[in-house]
């Protein structure tokens, strides 16, 4: 059996095909979704998923994460007194995720389906393809995230003859894709994308907000500090997607300190983010020659 991987700069996942559609393969704790976090300790042993992203506060120095960023770059992350590549980092995600699946189909996996963003250069793809078989998978395919759900939302919406925007926003990187569907065909007219944009920004952006209300300086502040500020900020903009308003609160040199943010206040800071958003949309319906009353579906 094949799997299908979504290898994501903040959470990954695995799935497989069964005559009733796509079924996302739980983890070995029960949730559809891996952090996509690697931890390290004192004795070598490895840790990849909730328990990494635990250790991240207790042991910045042993953890590494959004290190999709970095594939095929050649960065290298010092965990511990250990040094590892991204593609090494994100062959452990891979590993337990191929793990999970094994436990979960009662079946070994060899063989997986690996999905980039569109955006991904060929150097890019084969560090994740690196990753694949260093993890003891052979990669079948790199399949573009915005492809795959067009394909997906193709399958189950079954729209013939229709033009598609796919916006793909991650934790790490945004793509938009302009796809066309005629006579059973698939055709990509368009890619554009960041590959450093993406709700880590959004994430970062209520950090920078949190910092400025209380004048602090984030040279002044230890690692530890700034990581509870940081999960601080990715709760609260979690919460902003059923409030108008949230609240963040860290205690600082035994101080509390709390700050509470509106939507409008966060819209206008993220007015940059914005702004880079609109670029790739525009270029991507330029490059297809479309006008944005052309598209008649928006895939998600």
């Amino acid at each position: 059996m094949i799997i299908g991987i979504d290898l994501g700069t903040t959470n990954s996942l695995v799935a497989y095909y069964s005559e009733e559609g796509a079924k996302i393969i739980p983890n070995r704790l029960g949730k559809n979704l891996t952090p996509s976090v690697v931890s390290i300790d004192k004795n070598d042993t490895i840790y990849v998923g909730e328990i990494a992203k635990e250790r991240l506060l207790l042991y910045p120095n042993e953890t590494a994460a959004v290190f999709k960023r970095d594939m095929g770059s050649g960065k290298k992350f010092n965990l511990g007194n250990k040094e590892f590549t991204a593609e090494e980092l994100s062959s452990f995600i891979l590993k337990t995720l191929k793990e999970d699946a094994e436990e979960f189909l009662g079946q070994e996996i060899t063989e997986a389906v690996i999905s980039v963003p569109a955006y991904f250069n060929d150097i890019r793809r084969k560090a994740t393809q690196k990753a694949g078989e260093m993890a003891g998978l052979k990669v079948e395919r790199i399949i573009s995230e915005p492809t795959a759900s067009a394909l997906a939302y193709q399958l189950n919406e079954k729209n013939e003859d229709a033009k598609s925007i796919v916006f793909d926003l991650g934790g790490g990187t945004f793509d938009v894709s302009i796809l066309e569907f005629f006579d059973s065909i698939l055709e990509v007219r368009a890619v554009a994308g960041d590959n450093f944009l993406g709700g880590e920004d959004f994430t970062q952006v209520l950090y920078e907000m949190f910092l400025k209300h209380h004048k602090l300086e984030e040279k002044n502040l230890d690692h530890k500090t700034t990581l509870l500020i940081q999960e601080q900020a990715e709760q609260a903009k979690m919460q902003f997607s059923g409030k108008k308003r949230v609240n963040m609160a860290c205690v600082i040199n035994d101080e509390k300190l709390t700050y509470t943010i509106s939507t409008e206040m966060y819209e206008k800071a993220c007015e940059e983010l914005f702004e880079k958003i609109r670029k790739p949309i525009k270029r991507s319906l330029s490059d297809a020659n479309l006008k944005l009353s052309d598209i008649e579906n928006v895939i998600g």
